[in-house]
């Protein structure tokens, strides 16, 4: 029978490869399966690109500043990652002796080129012409997604061309990030032409964003607050109308380009003209039915900014946080993920994660019906990882930033297995002479998700409020 080894990314996933296919003995750096097979892994990438020194002649080498610039290599090469080196010789030794090679790292461009760099090392094309090299498309290491992965019927040939473009896409994307990251950052430390106590460094991704944090930046710091005034109308009801704009062609005196009353005196005339008897016309009103799915689970990113809101933890101790619920205490699953989206298979396992995370929300989980499927349980938009979601586990003497990350992270996971949130939205317009009076609100119908993560809007609707401008309000009842 042909002996296989799996080769995945990280460790924490040939752990959980190896226990789904079974352990037979721990080796270091791999896994010896019962029937033979061997389960290895990367530790990212094993191999790099190099440094500028590898590929430049002797002339080149001696030469200053811009004399030395460009640098273009013919044709990359991978050097070994000296920290990694032993980890790096266990896989290579293992693809040499293996009769078929299953690619089992993440499924993006990225995880795809890390596999394949290093088949391509072991002098073994990972096309498969020379020695069978499989693919396994792993989504979550859970037992049902894994079941999925591994079913003879899913197992894809590492050369199709879908992976093939793939590595491609990966490998133009790393030879373009050396080729900006090594010239940019000489040519700008050869322009200034003063040694720096610290190294400046260019990159293709981290220059144009720290360029969009200067220019906002910059926005901020010459910022000019504007007074305007608003008149509101308050109805019998309660219902409070807005000042919302001025008919077209009629007199826009006192207002700015931006549809504000920037002159007291303008919005004082139309307060002491509503006074004097002046009647309103309501001019539209519409009143529909809405339901709401419950907002998609938290990717690093979106944690890290609903950290800020709710907390104002920085994303920095959003992220410590996290990863300390990942690989300390269990409760989540893997924190490094740009995918808000769940595969099909998890949803399976959500009565267990559900019955898990009881002991701690005993009342909220006892709400919820796992026969509830939203828009977040798509194959089609999982990446490399999904959404972070508990896993079901609970630990004790968590801190206070990981109490807060788990709450949150839990909370939005059992919404998605309660009701759509459903309300009637309000609009309601008035015209009282040549101004124009709004307002808009809701009545809600059904509270469904709600009752679990109530401060989800809440918080955009509070992040909403910080654009406004220092206003005055001017009030009629």
């Amino acid at each position: 029978m042909p002996k296989r080894t799996y080769l995945t990314e990280k460790p924490d996933v040939a752990k959980h490869v190896a226990e789904f296919l079974g352990i037979e003995k721990r080796l270091s750096g791999a896994y010896l399966l019962k029937n033979g097979d061997y389960v290895t892994n990367n530790i990212g990438h094993l191999l790099d690109l190099g440094s500028p020194e590898d590929y430049m002649a002797d002339a080149q080498k001696s030469a200053r500043g811009f004399d030395q610039l460009p640098i273009l290599p013919p044709k990359f090469r991978h050097f070994a990652d000296k920290d990694k080196a032993d980890q790096l010789r266990t896989v290579v030794k293992l693809l040499k002796e293996a009769d078929i090679i299953v690619n089992a790292g993440d499924i993006d461009r990225e995880g795809q080129l890390i596999a394949d760099e290093v088949i391509a090392y072991a002098g073994i094309n990972p096309d498969g012409s020379a020695k069978p090299v499989e693919r396994v498309l792993i989504t979550a290491n859970n037992e049902a997604s894994l079941r999925t992965a591994f079913a003879p019927q899913n197992r894809r040939k590492n050369g199709e061309p879908q992976f093939v473009n793939r590595r491609y896409a990966g490998e133009a994307r790393s030879e373009a990030d050396w080729l900006i990251g090594m010239n940019g950052s000489r040519g700008v430390r050869a322009a200034i032409g003063v040694r720096l106590e610290e190294a400046l460094s260019v990159g293709r991704v981290q220059t144009p964003t720290l360029g969009l944090v200067v220019i906002r930046e910059l926005e901020i710091r010459n910022f000019k607050a504007v007074t305007y005034y608003v008149p509101e109308i308050e109805l019998p009801d309660g219902r409070v109308l807005e000042w919302a704009g001025r008919l077209e062609g009629a007199d826009q005196a006192g207002i700015d380009s931006e549809g504000r009353i920037i002159d007291r005196r303008v919005a004082e005339a139309i307060v002491a003209r509503i006074k004097a008897g002046l009647a309103g016309v309501v001019t539209h009103y519409t009143a529909i039915e809405r339901e709401q799915e419950p907002p998609l689970p938290f990717n690093l990113a979106k944690l890290q900014s609903e950290m800020s809101a709710r907390h104002a933890m920085s994303a920095k101790e959003t992220s410590k946080a996290t990863q300390s619920l990942y690989q300390t205490r269990k409760m989540v699953t893997y924190v490094g993920t740009d995918c808000q989206y769940l595969p099909q298979s998890m949803h399976e396992e959500a009565p267990d994660v559900l019955k898990g995370i009881s002991g701690q929300y005993m009342k909220l989980a006892s709400g919820t019906n796992p026969g509830f499927k939203y828009s977040c349980w798509n194959d089609s938009k999982v990446s490399a990882h999904h959404a972070i979601i508990p896993t079901g586990e609970l630990a004790g003497g968590l801190t206070t930033d990981e109490q807060r990350v788990f709450d949150a992270v839990a909370r939005r996971y059992m919404a998605q297995f309660y009701p759509k949130h459903k309300y009637v939205e309000n609009k309601l317009e008035a015209e009282y002479g040549q101004d124009v009076f709004a307002s808009g609100w809701r009545k809600t119908l059904v509270d469904g998700w709600k009752v679990v993560d109530q401060q989800a809007d809440e918080d955009v609707k509070d992040a909403e409020s910080l654009e406004n401008k220092p206003a005055m309000r001017m009030r009629n009842k």
